[in-house]
C-alpha cells in the first residue's frame, strides 16, 4: 500500500475552526497514519453503504479527491463540513452524549495499479504537558483510538474511476447518523429489517440446519440459544454471536466450535448482510418454530426461545429400559394426566 495524498487537520470545537497540522517528525507520523490506513482498510467495516442519489456535495468532494483536483482545498472543505454537522449534532444531542475532539485523517491510497481506496478516519488527538518544558502540547496517542471512520473502494483508470465498496466503523454501538448521513451523504444498503432476516436466515441454513442429522442435541442447544439471542432488542454483532455465543459453547457430544465460529464470521461478507445493525426480532418471529420428530406419529415443535432448556426439557428411563421425554409444563400434565385416566377407564 502505498499513501498518495494525506492530510491531518484539526477539528477545534472551542474556537470553531479547523487548523491543518504540521507536525515536524513527517516520517513518524506518516508510520503512524499508515498503520490506522491499514487497520481502517482491512477492517471489513460495520454496515455498507451508497451514496445518496439526491445529495451530491461529499461525492463531488471524494470525486475531486481521487482525480487530484485542488486536494487540499477538498480537505480543507471537508474538515469544514464537518465541524458544521458535529456542531447541529452536538445541539440536538446536547443531553444525551459529547461529540469526541480529535483530528480529522484523510487520505487517498494505492493499493493495486488500478484498486485505491478513499479513507476519512476521525482520531483520537490529545494535549499534554511535555515533561522537559513543562508547556502543553498536542500529539498522536500511540494506542491509535478511532472514533469513526470512513473506507471507499476506488478503481481508476486513465481519468475514468467508479466507486465500489463503501462502509464505515464507529466505536459506539449504534451508528452516529451525522457521519454516516448528514456528513457523508450516505444511506444504507440494506436495512435493519432486511438485516435482520438474511442474518438469521443464514445462521440458521449456513451454521445451524447442517447440525441437525449428525448432532441433534446441539442443534437443539445452539438453535434455542441463537433465537434467545435473535429475539432481544438492541445490537446485533456477528463478532458477538461467533465469539459469545459459538465461540464459548461446550458441545456434549464432540463437535468442533471453532470452524463453525470461523464460517460465521464469513456469513456477511458473502451472503450480502452486514455485520453490525439493530435487530428487528418481529421480522422473523415466524421464523422461530422448529420440529423434532418424537416418534413416526408424534412431533416436538419448539416456536420460540426456551429459558432453562435443560431444566424444561429432560429425558428419562424407566426400570424395563422404555425411554421417555420429559416436558415441564401444568398444561402438558393436565393433559397426560387425562389421557392416562382415559387409559385406564379402557
Amino acid at each position: 500500500m502505498e499513501i498518495e495524498y494525506l492530510q491531518l487537520i484539526k477539528i477545534d470545537h472551542e474556537n470553531n475552526c479547523v487548523v491543518v497540522e504540521q507536525i515536524a517528525e513527517e516520517g513518524n507520523v506518516r508510520d503512524y497514519v499508515m498503520a490506522i490506513i491499514e487497520r481502517i482498510s482491512e477492517n471489513a467495516g460495520d454496515r455498507e453503504y451508497r451514496f445518496k442519489a439526491e445529495e451530491m456535495t461529499m461525492k463531488s468532494c471524494l470525486n475531486n479527491l481521487v482525480l487530484n483536483v485542488n486536494r487540499d482545498d477538498q480537505s480543507l472543505f471537508i474538515a469544514n463540513r464537518l465541524l458544521s454537522k458535529e456542531n447541529e449534532a452536538q445541539e440536538r444531542y446536547s443531553r444525551i452524549t459529547e461529540i469526541q475532539k480529535g483530528i480529522l485523517l484523510i487520505g487517498f491510497c494505492k493499493m493495486t495499479d488500478t484498486e485505491y481506496k478513499v479513507v476519512i478516519c476521525k482520531a483520537d488527538y490529545t494535549e499534554f504537558i511535555e515533561e522537559a518544558t513543562g508547556q502543553k502540547k498536542n500529539g498522536l496517542p500511540t494506542k491509535k483510538k478511532i472514533f469513526k471512520s470512513f473506507c471507499g473502494n476506488v478503481t481508476l483508470n486513465a481519468c475514468e474511476h467508479t466507486f465500489g465498496k463503501l462502509v464505515t466503523y464507529d466505536v459506539n454501538s449504534n451508528q452516529a447518523k451525522y457521519w454516516y448521513c448528514d456528513f457523508l451523504d450516505l444511506e444504507v444498503c440494506l436495512d435493519d429489517t432486511g438485516n435482520t432476516k438474511k442474518a438469521f436466515g443464514f445462521i440458521n441454513s449456513k451454521i445451524l440446519e447442517p447440525l441437525r442429522s449428525n448432532h441433534p442435541h446441539e442443534h437443539l442447544r445452539l438453535w434455542n440459544m441463537t433465537v434467545g439471542y435473535m429475539r432481544s432488542e438492541g445490537e446485533f454483532s456477528i463478532d458477538h454471536y461467533a465469539d459469545n455465543i459459538l465461540g464459548t459453547y461446550q458441545p456434549e457430544d464432540g463437535l468442533d466450535m471453532a470452524p463453525l465460529v470461523r464460517k460465521a464470521k464469513e456469513l456477511p461478507s458473502k451472503w450480502g448482510f452486514d455485520n453490525r445493525f439493530n435487530k428487528v426480532p418481529t421480522a422473523i418471529t415466524s421464523k422461530f418454530k422448529q420440529e423434532y420428530k418424537l416418534t413416526d406419529d408424534i412431533k416436538l415443535t419448539l416456536t420460540n426461545h426456551i429459558q432453562n432448556l435443560g431444566r424444561t426439557i429432560k429425558s428419562y428411563i424407566d426400570d424395563e429400559e422404555n425411554k421417555y421425554i420429559m416436558i415441564k409444563s401444568e398444561e402438558g400434565y393436565r393433559l397426560a394426566n387425562s389421557i392416562h385416566h382415559e387409559g385406564a377407564d379402557q
